[in-house]
């Protein structure tokens, strides 16, 4: 029966990568995962419902269902009222000073490689760090990194990897971030969201560094091969004339949000409250005052049901194989492996974020089966918290990640020209910069 189990186990992995890619929706792929999951392990199917999979989707909507709608509802103020895009412009100015100015002399402007990545690096993780659905960040950011693309001359199918490496990695897992994957440890391990911040921060360094550094390499390669850019016509471009607060008022709400969550440890429904108060006032010329803010609000409900009800799902998903006779089995092994408790925690971590397809539905699985395991084997919570949330960024991005589907669409590429550049920057370097962090805390446990 083990041996079914597992072969049960692979096959619901498989029915969901493969259902994703076919474009069925995980909130109806999910419970049939479940299920198959179940049949093969000689599971109760009616029990698996109703005691295993919807407790474990209730598990991630009671720590998750304010924090997510409150980020759709700030994510609606920024990116309507053009707060976000006035963060990007002036990093965009910035950072593209000396290209622009030689561009308004006539000159024919070729940036290097690798300022248009730290460009694209600095505006994604600034703007990502606050919270943001990474998603409605694409859409800010692709035209203005496909802008840049093109005065580096950089192929257009590096795009998704160059943004998602800047928007789904280090800004998901550092400290002090309110991603989805920092607040649901927080929640579900009552840590603070500073937890391990030395090991954390640099953690977010590696990863940046990598990935830019990793981009620019095989940038110049491909450059130097002849790949270079082509532009799409279904690519968004970027706005020029678009009236948006200043780049000092569009901050203020984030700055203080991120003062209140961590600094003052504030509790994070609090802060992102705060957050939408101050968009709703210092934003309110820019989204169409009063009248615009019913344009504003009208999908956020749904955007917040289809999110918390798709990860839930999907963290259900690991909920029934936790719950399997097969489970056991397995843990056993990956816990018996002779190496140091945090590797076993990035292991297992990685392994349910890889089945269920999602950074926080993987944490969703894992934290509220194993924490207990993991402590009993002197793992401290705050290093439990920090090698949990940056191990939830390595499995996460498969070819079938909604977030990666989307962005193939803005840019106008297949994903048999762009994966690999996402696979670099969102699986191999986040899994390395997992690996480094728990290296980290278990040579110096005190940095916990």
């Amino acid at each position: 029966m083990t041996v079914l189990g597992i072969i049960g186990i692979i096959l619901g992995i498989v029915l969901l990568i493969y259902g994703a890619y076919k474009g069925i929706s995980t909130i109806i792929l999910a419970p049939l995962c479940c299920l198959l999951i179940a049949l093969f392990n000689g599971m109760n199917l009616l029990t698996t419902f109703t005691d295993t999979m919807l407790p474990s989707v209730c598990n991630y909507v009671t720590a998750m269902l304010g924090p997510v709608l409150m980020g759709c509802v700030i994510a609606a103020l920024y990116n309507t009222s053009g707060a976000a895009l006035s963060i990007a412009n002036i990093l965009y100015d910035l950072f593209t000073f000396k290209a622009r100015k030689a561009a308004g002399e006539g000159e024919k402007v070729v940036m290097r490689p690798i300022l248009a990545i730290v460009t694209i690096y600095v505006i994604g993780t600034v703007l990502a760090y606050s919270g943001m659905n990474p998603v409605v960040l694409m859409f800010i950011l692709f035209p203005i990194a496909m802008d840049l693309f093109e005065k580096a001359n950089m192929p257009r199918a590096m795009g998704p990897g160059v943004v998602l490496g800047a928007l789904a990695t280090a800004a998901c897992s550092m400290p002090g971030t309110t991603s989805d994957q920092n607040v649901l440890a927080v929640q579900m391990l009552g840590t603070s969201p500073m937890a391990a911040a030395i090991p954390g921060f640099i953690g977010g360094g590696v990863v940046l560094a990598l990935n830019m550094i990793m981009m620019n390499i095989i940038s110049k390669r491909e450059i130097a091969k002849g790949n270079t850019f082509t532009p799409s016509p279904k690519m968004p471009t970027r706005p020029v004339d678009f009236k948006t607060p200043h780049w000092i008022i569009s901050i203020i709400p984030i700055a203080v949000t991120l003062i209140t969550y961590n600094a003052l440890g504030w509790d994070i429904l609090v802060a992102m409250m705060l957050n939408i108060i101050l968009s709703l006032i210092l934003f309110f010329p820019y989204y169409g005052k009063f009248a615009g803010l019913k344009e504003l609000i009208k999908p956020v409900g749904e955007q917040t049901t289809m999110l918390v009800l798709q990860v839930g799902l999907l963290g259900a998903i690991g909920g029934v194989v936790a719950a399997s006779p097969a489970f056991p089995v397995i843990s056993d092994g990956l816990l018996a492996m002779n190496c140091p408790a945090l590797f076993k925690v990035v292991i297992c971590v990685a392994v349910l974020t890889g089945a269920s397809g999602s950074g926080p539905a993987g944490l969703s699985a894992t934290l509220p089966y194993m924490s207990e395991t993991f402590t009993s084997m002197g793992v401290s919570m705050s290093a439990l918290h920090r090698v949990s949330v940056f191990a939830s960024q390595t499995l996460d991005t498969l070819p079938t990640n909604p977030g990666y589907i989307i962005a193939t669409g803005i840019a106008d590429i297949e994903i048999k020209d762009s994966y690999k550049y996402v696979f670099i920057t969102t699986v191999l370097n986040t899994t390395i910069t997992a690996i480094v962090v728990a290296l980290l805390l278990t040579i110096v446990p005190g940095w916990a």
